[in-house]
């Protein structure tokens, strides 16, 4: 949870070198995620579910109307990641949940690992996540 990957490699929502950890709140749109950007083949790999406890004054909520035109763009995700690059540098809280590209009625959580409030939030060991081997 320490947004390196999302640093080093930049996600939907933060541009390369913005740490940031993304999380959702049900299995099955991880799952989805996992598979729309890593391929049917990481089904084989070992995974595991981290809960977190995030407490509703640290969470900035944004509907998909007030997001900026473009930013539900799949193939350039450059509006989106500069709305969340925006939101980062703004500082204002420890989280933001946006909508989910893969489900549009889905939320994602973004968190801000540099946010203050960040260590605040409270995650749970790390337990198994087994993707059914029919998906592989």
């Amino acid at each position: 949870m320490d947004g390196e990957g999302a640093r080093k490699m930049g996600g939907r929502w933060n541009p390369p070198g913005i740490p940031v950890a993304y999380l959702t709140d049900s299995r099955a749109l991880a799952a989805l995620e996992i598979l729309v950007h890593t391929g049917r083949a990481a089904v084989n790999l070992s995974w595991v579910v981290i809960e977190a406890e995030v407490p509703a004054r640290m969470i900035e909520s944004v509907l998909p109307e007030d997001l900026p035109a473009g930013s539900d763009d799949v193939l350039s995700p450059s509006v989106a990641r500069k709305f969340g690059a925006d939101w980062v540098h703004r500082g204002e809280k420890a989280a933001i949940l946006l909508p989910s590209v893969i489900v549009s009625a889905e939320r994602i959580l973004m968190l801000n690992v540099k946010h203050p409030d960040f260590r605040k939030i409270v995650f749970s060991a790390p337990r198994p996540f087994l993707f059914d081997q029919r998906l592989g």
